[in-house]
């Protein structure tokens, strides 16, 4: 119960990583805030969870709709201990030429945009409560980058610098803000960059031969590093990329 009589707001907390992170989290002792542009998933995770989680339709590149969300928490919980930036687009592995303007500006707007949507609206409930542990999703590929995949990964690598500067600043609020950077799973996200079928096994093959412990990550793996990064066990941990990778960095 190491997040007892905390609440957290986890985003993309439809499927993936973020289902994961509301299940561990609410069994931590957390009250969960599940928020997700597909409500109906989101809703699914809660009643899994039961009474202490909240589901939420959002779309997180909307302000109005990060403005919504703050609005539900505090009537739901009435304040904020953890914020989980989770929710992400990809891109299907392409040149660099290959993207459209559109399809780029969404990707930010969505992976990055929307760090400064919940900094304006759900902040101030962490600062009302004196203080509390943002997490935000990064990627090994920004640390590691890789073709196919440019416009996400700068997308990625934008999140670790929003972080490291966000820490720094928010340090004097006791807001602390650290970012996981996972190695790739196979999670809804996987199947929409490679398919489905058996391109998707191949490239699952194919890619966690390049993982030095052996294969993929695991959303239980992610979920395991955020429990810690929101507990108070790491109450001196600010502006920290935590990789959890399999050791794809350095193999």
């Amino acid at each position: 119960m190491r997040l007892a009589g905390k609440v957290a707001v986890v985003t993309g907390a439809g499927s993936g990583f973020g289902a994961e992170m509301a299940r561990r989290f609410a069994a931590e002792g957390a009250r969960v805030v599940c928020a997700d542009l597909d409500e109906g998933a989101a809703a699914a995770i809660a009643g899994e969870i039961g009474g202490q989680a909240l589901a939420v339709g959002c779309d997180v590149a909307d302000p109005a709709a990060l403005a919504a969300l703050a609005g539900r928490v505090t009537d739901w919980a009435g304040r904020l201990d953890i914020l989980v930036n989770n929710a992400a687009l990809s891109q299907r592995p392409g040149r660099v030429a290959k993207a459209t303007p559109d399809e780029v500006a969404r990707l930010f707007d969505v992976n990055v945009i929307s760090l400064l949507h919940a900094a304006r609206h759900l902040f101030p409930l962490m600062r009302a409560g004196g203080g509390g542990s943002v997490i935000n999703m990064a990627s090994v590929t920004a640390l590691r980058p890789r073709p196919g995949m440019t416009w996400y990964n700068a997308t990625k690598a934008a999140v670790i610098s929003v972080t490291q500067s966000m820490a720094a600043e928010l340090a004097p609020d006791r807001i602390r803000v650290n970012a996981i950077a996972p190695g790739v799973a196979r999670t809804a996200m996987f199947d929409a960059i490679f398919g489905a079928g058996e391109a998707a096994e191949e490239a699952h093959e194919r890619l966690a031969a390049t993982f030095p412990l052996g294969r993929l990550a695991r959303p239980s793996d992610v979920a395991a590093a955020a429990v810690y990064l929101a507990s108070d066990e790491a109450e001196f941990v600010t502006g920290v990329i935590l990789p959890v990778d399999g050791g794809r960095l350095v193999g």
